[in-house]
């Protein structure tokens, strides 16, 4: 009997020294993979990978803040379970909230979020903030069919995955603003013409190598300048925005559009025939006519009207500077023709 108990007592601790040598090597491993994420995402991938090969718990989700534009924010689930734990409102998120872990030891009997689906009926789960400066950036939820699962020593365990993966998540958050400044425009928050003209080779690279149509749009504000000099640069200011927000609305979700220069935009639309890109530059016509101009300084802004050229790869041009010289040569002729129209690019136009 007391051999018994010996030998129990011996394969125990063995087994127990060899889950700390795993779970160590484990750490060891996410420690460096992580260090070497590309991205934000990548690095939210990275933890999530890791925390399922530790077998912690039976379900495992992973949200993140994801910044649309300056003035939205969309929380956004990392993982596809079909169950998720809850369905995520940041509005009335106590984690989002607070920064603060958000522990239920039995689902049965304490009071649960009121996010948690209700299909959870047993069980325990905890919700952990990934934090930086006070504001939540991501929140990883780990729910167990067994009550009382998560001890001091698993969520401890958890906190140092977690710990290693917030500055990784911070610096590549940080870069990425740093090269998204760098690639938009400041007034109408669109991609400037530095971004425009590297994002077209790429995807004029990729239409020659699958044999696709490529098309690009050039767009013009009709009598801009009467603008400025009638109402003053602020007016001007708030009109280019509102065109920017028109063209976004009108564009697919495929498509990119950037500001050119002074009133000048182009948006590039990728798998795109002539006939489908003058029919979205139409309504983009259509759609700024009918837009109403915001008030500056109390005076009501008129409505504008634009002018478009249209052109297609490898129909009009087969280069890039060929491609957007003759999208302008038609937008040209468009602002001959009387402008508040579309044009297409055809053999023979000149400037």
């Amino acid at each position: 009997m007391i051999i018994f108990q010996v030998s129990s007592i011996l394969i125990r601790n063995y087994f127990v020294e060899h889950v700390n040598e795993k779970d160590l090597n484990n750490f060891r491993d996410f420690t460096d993979i992580i260090h070497k994420s590309a991205s934000e995402i990548e690095a939210y991938q990275t933890l999530y990978d890791f925390i399922q090969k530790i077998r912690v718990s039976n379900h495992i989700t992973l949200f993140y803040r994801k910044e649309v534009s300056a003035n939205e924010v969309v929380w956004e689930r990392l993982t596809k379970e079909r169950l998720p734990l809850c369905t995520m409102e940041p509005r009335s998120c106590p984690v989002v909230k607070c920064g603060r872990a958000c522990l239920v030891m039995n689902i049965a009997t304490d009071i649960p979020c009121v996010n948690q689906l209700r299909e959870h009926k047993s069980g325990s789960y905890i919700c952990m903030p990934i934090t930086e400066e006070n504001i939540t950036l991501g929140i990883l939820q780990l729910y167990s069919k067994s009550k009382n699962y998560f001890s001091e020593s698993l969520i401890s365990k958890l906190e140092s995955y977690i710990e290693v993966a917030k500055p990784v998540i911070s610096s590549k958050r940080a870069l990425s603003k740093l090269n998204k400044n760098a690639s938009t425009d400041k007034l109408t928050k669109l991609y400037n013409r530095r971004f425009l003209e590297y994002y077209l080779d790429n995807q004029l690279n990729l239409a020659g190598f699958s044999n696709q149509k490529l098309s690009v749009i050039m767009m013009d504000i009709d009598n801009f300048k009467r603008i400025n000099d009638t109402y003053g640069h602020t007016a001007g200011d708030a009109v280019l925005v509102v065109f920017s927000q028109v063209i976004l609305r009108c564009l697919r979700q495929t498509d990119l559009v950037a500001r050119y220069g002074g009133e000048e935009f182009i948006a590039i639309l990728p798998t795109s025939d002539t006939k489908n890109a003058y029919e979205i530059a139409e309504r983009i016509r259509e759609s700024i006519a009918a837009e109403p101009m915001p008030k500056v300084n109390n005076v009501q802004l008129p409505n504008i009207s634009c002018s478009f050229g249209v052109s297609t790869f490898p129909i009009h041009a087969d280069n890039k500077v060929d491609l957007i010289k003759t999208a302008d040569i038609a937008l040209y002729k468009a602002k001959q023709s009387g402008k508040n129209r579309v044009i297409t690019y055809s053999e023979g136009m000149e400037m």
